[in-house]
């Protein structure tokens, strides 16, 4: 700290939590890859997934209950929180979702959080555990597409 980058009259170190809260850090996205139950034409699960904010995941026909997405983090780590995020859509976002874990991707177990979307950028917290599999389950319906321009992890 100082009046200036020339006048530093302290020094140390400190942790900032990157603006997610909690101290959470986003998982780079490095190796990951991304399935769904349904897609529509270019939107493919890959989009949720590429770091591109114009690109996305549509499933490409009216949300019910049973269709899911399943992103492979690329190895087992701390996942703590995830984001669906629909680019600022009115309508395309989760209404209703179950979210599971799994180190791979053959065992899932129970829920370890669930609830309903009520805007573009759907935030789920849960308790941190390993995981390299994220599996999200919509349980509500909707007339509109379900989409996700970016899927984020967070640990």
């Amino acid at each position: 700290m100082g009046a200036s980058s020339r006048d530093l009259r302290l020094t140390g170190q400190t942790t900032v939590g990157g603006g997610t809260g909690g101290g959470l850090t986003p998982v780079p996205r490095t190796g990951w890859s991304a399935t769904a139950s349904s897609s529509a034409g270019g939107d493919v699960p890959l989009n949720m997934v590429d770091g591109v904010a114009g690109s996305r995941w549509s499933s490409g026909v009216p949300m019910a209950a049973g269709q899911s997405v399943t992103v492979d983090t690329g190895a087992v780590r701390s996942l703590a929180r995830i984001t669906m995020d629909s680019a600022g859509s009115a309508a395309d976002y989760a209404r209703g979702y179950q979210v599971f874990l799994s180190t791979g991707g053959v065992s899932w177990g129970s829920a370890v959080a669930s609830g309903s979307g009520t805007g573009a950028l759907v935030t789920v917290d849960f308790a941190a555990q390993n995981a390299r599999y994220v599996k999200v389950v919509q349980t509500g319906t909707s007339t509109s597409w379900w989409s996700i321009a970016e899927f984020n992890a967070y640990g």
